[in-house]
């Protein structure tokens, strides 16, 4: 058996090579990061720190933000579907119905929201107690609710049927009977239900 021979060890100046080929690296790295950040800015697809500018006019909700306190002067006060006298859906400016949800107390309110199939239906969710999750079951809708925040996401339902909003975020001891039923309704058993 030969004798054991130890590793041969760098020297100082090998490793100031590999010292300084990682601070280039770095240097590169952030360098491209910044011209990344600064692309993104110039041609506008950073991401907004403000409320979709399309419900920016929305009575109550300022910038994406709402007082979880004081809901009654927010279009929250009513959940649900926005309608007209008549009980008609009515379609807002970007050519979606709105729709309010209000989390909290281990509910959804509305329960129970009936929507037109084919249609988009932009959903505007917050919560008045404490962090919840809402995910549309069958659809790619997820989303961290958090109180004084409103969360706007957009969704077609295709076919009618029956879809479920859950909350995916353990919120406490209630926490599994938070679901709303979504209730996606033909355009015939819409016609069909006005005129009965």
């Amino acid at each position: 058996m030969g004798a054991d021979i130890p590793p041969a060890r760098l020297d100082h100046r090998a490793l100031e090579r590999y010292e300084t080929a990682w601070l280039g690296v770095a240097v590169v790295m952030t360098a491209l990061l910044f011209v990344g950040v600064l692309a993104s800015v110039v041609s506008g697809t950073y991401p907004s720190l403000k409320a979709d500018a399309g419900h920016a006019h929305v009575g109550g909700i300022v910038r994406g933000r709402v007082d979880p306190k004081n809901l009654a002067a927010t279009p929250f006060a009513k959940p649900g579907l926005v309608v007209d006298a008549s009980g008609q859906p009515v379609m807002n400016d970007q050519g979606t119905l709105d729709a309010y949800l209000v989390a909290g107390n281990f509910t959804f309110q509305p329960a129970v929201l009936r929507v037109p199939a084919g249609v988009p239906v932009t959903l505007h969710v917050t919560a008045t107690d404490v962090a919840h999750g809402f995910q549309v079951t069958g659809t790619n809708i997820n989303a961290e609710i958090l109180p004084g925040h409103v969360a706007s996401l957009t969704v077609t339902f295709r076919h009618p049927g029956e879809q479920h909003a859950i909350c995916n975020e353990y919120c406490g001891v209630g926490h599994h009977n938070m679901i709303t039923r979504f209730i996606v309704e033909s355009p015939t058993q819409s016609t069909t239900k006005e005129t009965k």
